[in-house]
């Protein structure tokens, strides 16, 4: 068996891409970080491994003659020098995320200057940070904190040369102070509130009641990272107060390009989840809704991390489009988004849902075609995959192949200890009532009044809406 050498170093180079990859190769080159030269050598080692993202079929030892050469192996020596170069490594991660923003190391240069007292860097660097601050569109919670540490600055500055001339700005240090502690308060209040509803947590944060009771005496919807999140917040408190979602819809609509994606993808997320509790109690009309957001965060990329589309978002988007029978818009989606699937999931993906379209349109025969094709690498498109399947053999009457793949995946849900409780479950109940309603349609009617009853009581069976739409086909 062919050995594969592997550590925290190799595992962390290979999360870089080819450009970071060069900008970490400058970085240990200068002598400011790295005087080492056998660092240097160690790196290069592992570079083209790095860049093609593959295993290193090499001992220590060949590694270490690459390094060492002539020298008797020393495993402490070499496990320093991977220690070493992953510190340097860790310094460039920290290095580039410090960087990243401009104005964090503006603002540091510009605390420096005010620490060393230097009056003659101080107008043309003040200058450059409040530019830097006001130049992005972002204004989210990290860009009242940065204005927070700006105006700190500037106070000390002022106080420094005794400036007294300059207005006071206590006024802007406490605001942009409370503009960012109430926009992060709320944000991550949101998130506890909405893990409240699935996990046991006891945890209440402090002054919450009090921020919710100032909120609604005080407006502040010309603070979006404020506004959007009092408004989620409702929406989770108040389910059943439809003016909140809409409000919450309008302001991203204006705002969400005020935000990082990440958080404007969590945003219109908490909108989304709202839509899927509304039509979980039956009301279908706010497939429509969930619709037209995912159409939304399409057009602003919102959804894409890196040009990259979920596969579980891709197929979301084109369970709700066949639902209210968009057909011709999934066909196009199905074909434009493909690509942006990441590759490991691509084929599988691509297939799994052009069946779904076909079975929706009616094309039973080329979902079978298209099924066979699937690789049910993932457990959720093995068990849908198999639904599907079910609901086709049905359709077509094709009984014998039915009772087979209800057996066999009767096995499935029994050996797959992967599949949770109530995942397995859903999918029994789907079993034991396709059994029934092939009963009804070969003309046991009397069970049709019975099997309906069951289907209105119980709501934890998998393709329940196609069920009952059989039902009212065999009415």
């Amino acid at each position: 068996m062919e050995e594969v050498f592997q550590n925290k170093l190799s595992q962390s180079l290979q999360a870089l891409n080819k450009y970071e990859l060069n900008q970490f190769k400058k970085y240990i080159l200068s002598p400011f970080f790295n005087e080492n030269e056998k660092l240097c050598q160690l790196f290069e080692f592992f570079l083209p491994y790095a860049k093609n993202r593959q295993a290193i079929n090499k001992s220590k030892e060949f590694i270490w003659n690459k390094i060492f050469a002539g020298q008797k192996y020393n495993d402490t020596k070499f496990r320093r020098i991977n220690s070493d170069l992953l510190k340097l490594f860790e310094g460039f991660l920290s290095y580039k995320v410090y960087t990243e923003n401009p104005v964090i190391p503006q603002l540091s240069l510009l605390q420096g200057i005010c620490d060393k007292g230097l009056e003659s860097l101080q107008n043309s660097n003040l200058k450059k940070a409040k530019n830097l601050q006001d130049s992005p569109q972002l204004r989210n919670g990290e860009y009242f904190y940065h204005e927070y540490k700006l105006q700190t600055i500037i106070s000390d500055l002022n106080a420094l040369q005794f400036n007294r001339s300059e207005q006071i700005n206590i006024d802007k240090i406490v605001d942009n102070l409370d503009y960012f502690y109430l926009s992060q308060k709320l944000k991550y209040y949101c998130e506890l509130v909405n893990s409240k509803k699935v996990f046991q947590i006891a945890y209440e944060p402090i002054f919450i009641q009090e921020i919710i009771q100032h909120l609604e005496k005080v407006s502040y919807d010309e603070i979006p990272a404020i506004a959007i999140y009092y408004r989620i917040l409702k929406m989770l408190i108040y389910e059943n107060q439809e003016t909140e979602y809409g409000e919450l819809c309008q302001l991203l609509d204006e705002h969400s390009n005020k935000f990082p994606l990440n958080e404007s993808r969590m945003m219109y997320g908490f909108a989304q989840n709202y839509c899927i509790k509304k039509i979980n109690t039956g009301q279908q009309e706010y497939l429509n809704e969930i619709f037209k957001l995912y159409k939304t965060v399409l057009d602003k990329k919102v959804i894409l991390n890196n040009e990259i589309l979920s596969p579980w978002d891709y197929k979301n988007i084109i369970t709700v489009g066949l639902r209210i029978k968009e057909f011709d818009w999934i066909e196009k989606f199905i074909e434009d988004y493909s690509n942006n699937l990441p590759l490991e999931y691509k084929k599988n993906a691509y297939t799994f849902n052009l069946a779904k379209l076909n079975f929706s349109k009616g094309n039973y025969e080329q979902v079978i075609e298209l099924l066979i094709e699937v690789e049910y690498q993932d457990i959720f498109y093995l068990l849908d995959s198999k639904s599907m399947l079910l609901k086709t053999y049905y359709e077509i009457g094709e009984e014998e192949a039915l009772y087979g793949l209800i057996e066999s995946f009767k096995i499935l849900l029994s050996r797959k200890k992967v599949v949770s409780n109530q995942y397995r479950k859903n999918y029994n109940n789907l079993l034991k009532h396709v059994k029934k309603l092939i009963a009804v349609k070969n003309g046991h009617h009397k069970k049709l009044i019975l099997l309906k009853k069951e289907l209105a009581e119980d709501s934890n069976v998998a393709d329940l809406s196609w069920l009952k739409e059989k039902i009212l086909e065999l009415e």
